[in-house]
C-alpha cells in the first residue's frame, strides 16, 4: 500500500486515467472509509502548472456546497514526484 497522508491506496486498484493523471481507489488509513486518490506527476505539468492551481481552487471551492452531486476535496498532498488529490468517492462508484 502507498501512503498519503492519512490515506492509502494499492497502486494497482486504478478508477481511471487521463493525460496528466491516474486515480486510485483508496481509503482512510484509519477510519476505512473510501476515497479517491488521483495522482499527478510533476513532470508532466511542467507547461501546465497554473492548470493544477486552477484545478485545485475550484475543488476547494465547490467543495464548501455541500451538494450530493459534488465530490469534496478532503486533502491535497505533494511529494517528490507527485501531486496527489484526494476526493470523496461518488455514491455511484
Amino acid at each position: 500500500m502507498e501512503i498519503v497522508g492519512s490515506f492509502e491506496y494499492n497502486s494497482k486498484e486504478i478508477i481511471g486515467h487521463g493525460a496528466f493523471a491516474v486515480v486510485f481507489k483508496g481509503r482512510h488509513r484509519e477510519a476505512h472509509y473510501p476515497v479517491a486518490i488521483k495522482s499527478i506527476t510533476k513532470k508532466s505539468l511542467a507547461k501546465s502548472q497554473s492548470l493544477l492551481g486552477k484545478e485545485i481552487k475550484i475543488l476547494q471551492e465547490l467543495s464548501a456546497l455541500k451538494h450530493k452531486n459534488v465530490v469534496k476535496l478532503l486533502a491535497c498532498t505533494e511529494k517528490d514526484q507527485n501531486v496527489f488529490l484526494v476526493m470523496e468517492v461518488s455514491s455511484l462508484y
